[in-house]
């Protein structure tokens, strides 16, 4: 992936209001996702299947750091569960945006119910725009791009003022582990 798409996708996803960090492996993200989940305070978190994130070693890491991950079940959500974890199948550099796409073990509900969501994105998983993605995913796996959900930074609201209030209607906080592989 070319430093200037990567670069791009940072300063777009970084205006609508996400953080990030940038790691220069898979090792060095694992580490700073258990620091960036303590320094949240937030022991109890909404998970894919930890088998289904982009990081070697992590349910390991995750076990004995003392966190606890509850997989998404709507007929038993948690309200309390205020941090979610999961990993982009995509990013789109033009306008700063990610892209998750459900599956077994991966749901929409880490990335919409809590207050808080860690998306761990490596860089070859960045597009300069959704046309570059889509040609790329109809040859791997067109019949799962159709359901997508596309995040563009924490959710936000305009009120009658236009003063933004985040959070209304999804995470609050929205946080990139981005890193080379």
């Amino acid at each position: 992936m070319s430093e200037p798409i990567i670069k791009t996708f940072i300063n777009a996803w970084t205006r609508w209001g996400g953080t990030w960090e940038r790691w220069e492996n898979p090792i060095a993200a694992r580490l700073a996702l258990l620091r960036y989940l303590q320094d949240q305070h937030r022991m109890e978190i909404l998970s894919w299947q930890v088998e289904l994130l982009p990081i070697p070693g992590l349910a390991a890491a995750l076990n004995d750091a003392g966190f606890k991950l509850f997989p998404p079940d709507r007929r038993r959500l948690n309200p309390d569960l205020a941090m979610g974890l999961t990993a982009a199948d995509a990013a789109l550099a033009d306008n700063g945006s990610v892209i998750l796409v459900p599956a077994q073990g991966r749901s929409w509900l880490p990335a919409l119910i809590p207050i808080g969501h860690v998306i761990l994105l490596p860089v070859n998983r960045i597009y300069a725009d959704m046309a570059a993605w889509r040609g790329d995913w109809r040859r791997t796996r067109a019949d799962e791009s159709l359901r997508t959900l596309i995040i563009t930074g924490p959710s936000f609201s305009d009120d009658i003022e236009r003063h933004k209030h985040f959070g209304m209607f999804g995470p609050r906080r929205t946080h990139i582990i981005l890193f080379d592989v």
